[in-house]
This record gives structure tokens, C-alpha cells and sequence, in this order.
């Protein structure tokens, strides 16, 4: 049988249910905890990593042209 992953709740408040003068919510609720960035696995923890450094080279090499063509 497999282990289920702990699931996290957090106290929730329509925006109809939150009194402004009293800062508090007449109905709170509980439901589970946004998830974002969503989890990544080490593949796509690389990949993303990959894809920021390659956006950042080529900003660097665009950068890097503009200087030495205006010398």
C-alpha cells in the first residue's frame, strides 16, 4: 500500500464574508494550499535551469554586440 503525501490546509475567506472594519471573516474555510511553483523533479529542474541560462546567454551575446559595434 502506498503512503499518500501530506496534504496542507489553510484557512480561507470569501471576500463576501470579510468584514473590513472588524478584519475578520464571518464563514472561514479550509481547503489545500496552492501549489505554485507546481513540484519539479530533478529533469525538469534542469531543464528549466537550461532554458534561464540559455535566455541569458543570449541577452549577454545581444548585449555583448551592441557594445563592441558602437565602439
Amino acid at each position: 500500500m502506498e503512503e499518500q503525501p501530506a496534504q496542507f490546509l489553510v484557512q480561507y475567506c470569501k471576500a463576501a464574508d470579510y468584514n473590513a472594519a472588524t478584519g475578520e471573516c464571518a464563514a472561514p474555510f479550509y481547503g489545500p494550499a496552492s501549489s505554485f511553483p507546481p513540484a519539479l523533479d530533478v529533469v525538469e529542474g534542469i531543464q528549466v535551469s537550461a532554458v534561464i541560462i540559455g535566455a541569458w546567454a543570449i541577452g549577454f551575446y545581444i548585449k555583448q554586440a551592441r557594445r563592441t559595434a558602437n565602439v
